[in-house]
């Protein structure tokens, strides 16, 4: 079941919209679904829309030495402001889903439409941006802890859902650690 009222409650807890503004946004919703392992965004492309997670899992990820590098995992109930995508430059990250998943998306094209008669949604859009600068802030927190240990100690504090949901290798990247430490350390944990 689609659940459009979930996505303004998402966008409501970054800023309070107006009903007007609810509306006119809502009304341009398209609906993904997506296979499990299927990419939607690529470097080089430019990112068409914001999503929300109705249901599924979605990893952002950069292209390393030998293979993509995990930047981020997002479930059911988050956002996705894909990297440029208010200032139309083409993305440096791969948007992928990791299980079968259904996205609520609101085109750029429909948002700038929108903002035409709803001057209000610039400061939505800022906080937006904020956000995104936000995430961008934890994960330098994380890659920044000096050992593997602490990073997998915060990754069960602040994201625990990561270690029930997502497949070893891809956390192992996530936390900038060889699948073999990664295996160690969550052999160990204290669950």
């Amino acid at each position: 079941m689609i659940d459009p009222d979930a996505f303004i409650q998402r966008l409501n807890r970054t800023k309070t919209l107006s009903q007007k503004l609810s509306t006119a946004l809502m009304s341009g919703l398209k609906i993904n679904k997506y296979e499990a392992n299927e990419t939607f965004v690529s470097p080089g492309n430019f990112a068409t829309a914001i999503y929300f997670i109705q249901t599924g899992l979605v990893r952002g990820a950069i292209e390393g030495p030998k293979e993509k590098n995990t930047t981020w995992f997002k479930q059911e109930g988050d956002l996705i402001v894909p990297q440029g995508i208010f200032n139309q430059q083409p993305s440096e990250e791969y948007i992928s889903v990791m299980l079968n998943t259904t996205l609520l998306a609101i085109p750029l094209i429909h948002i700038q439409k929108v903002l035409e008669s709803n001057p209000e949604l610039i400061e939505l859009i800022i906080f937006l941006i904020a956000e995104s600068k936000q995430e961008s802030h934890y994960r330098e927190k994380l890659l920044r802890m000096p050992t593997a240990k602490d990073r997998y100690k915060f990754l069960m504090k602040n994201e625990d859902y990561i270690l029930k949901r997502i497949p070893q290798y891809f956390i192992a990247s996530y936390i900038n650690v060889s699948k073999e430490t990664f295996s160690r350390l969550h052999k160990r944990r204290s669950y």
